[in-house]
């Protein structure tokens, strides 16, 4: 049966795990959820808070980060419209293991605990569909870790850089937009860096021809150059 094209239906039905879900489901799921809406820099919930809700992004960038005990902090997630986030924490009964942090003006639907899990009873493959997701982010996750704990500082800017741009990047003339309102500050604690280093490595980058600033934006122009960058740090290669 094809999907009406209405407003709260559409909201699911273009989330990857909800999309198999028929209309009468996706209007239930839809009827449980709130508005709520995050001013830049407004936190949605802070790390070890107890789980209450899990969130999906309408409009914005969230970025989820953890703060270390010199209290810096370090991005390790960026959600985006469409994605999910808090589940982990919804899941397990656990605080949430993240800060979750509006990087600009967000609209979410957000959704208790307690009515996702009666949705989930009725709906056990959409459970099956969030562990997969999960699964994934657990497998970025990972990968982000070696790469803290192995990978030149040169080799981790350039792995956000290709993570920023698979995930919020537009094509343009000369190569990919990254559409995001990032500092340097931001893109130096993905990358677990200082600021000055963030500088002068997209500095390096510019020189190369790999990257360039437009409009405030940073603009890949050479992504293959800097996938082959990443690869080099992921063989191990010195």
């Amino acid at each position: 049966m094809e999907k009406k094209e209405s407003p709260k239906v559409n909201i699911f039905w273009k989330i990857p795990m909800f999309e198999y879900l028929d209309e009468k489901e996706l209007d239930r799921l839809y009827s449980l959820c709130e508005r709520e809406n995050f001013a830049k820099g407004e936190y949605i919930f802070l790390e070890c808070d107890q789980p209450r809700k899990l969130y999906v992004v309408l409009s914005g960038q969230v970025k989820l980060l953890k703060q270390s005990e010199d209290g810096r902090e370090m991005i390790l997630e960026m959600a985006y419209p469409g994605d999910v986030f808090g589940e982990e924490a919804v899941f397990d009964g656990q605080p949430y293991p993240m800060t979750a942090q509006a990087l600009d003006d967000v609209e979410l639907l957000s959704i208790s605990r307690v009515d996702f899990f009666a949705f989930l009873r009725d709906n056990p493959d959409l459970a099956l569909e969030i562990i997969a997701d999960l699964a994934a982010r657990l497998r970025e996750a990972q990968n982000t870790i070696r790469a803290l704990a192995m990978e030149r500082v040169e080799w981790r800017i350039a792995r956000v850089l290709l993570l920023l741009a698979r995930r919020a990047g537009t094509k343009v003339d000369g190569g990919v937009s990254i559409e995001l309102p990032l500092t340097r500050q931001d893109i130096a604690d993905m990358a677990a860096t200082t600021v000055e280093t963030t500088i002068r490595v997209l500095s390096n980058f510019k020189k190369m021809g790999l990257v360039d600033t437009v409009e405030g934006k940073i603009l890949l122009k050479d992504r293959e150059r800097l996938e082959s960058m990443v690869k080099e740090g992921c063989s191990g290669q010195p």
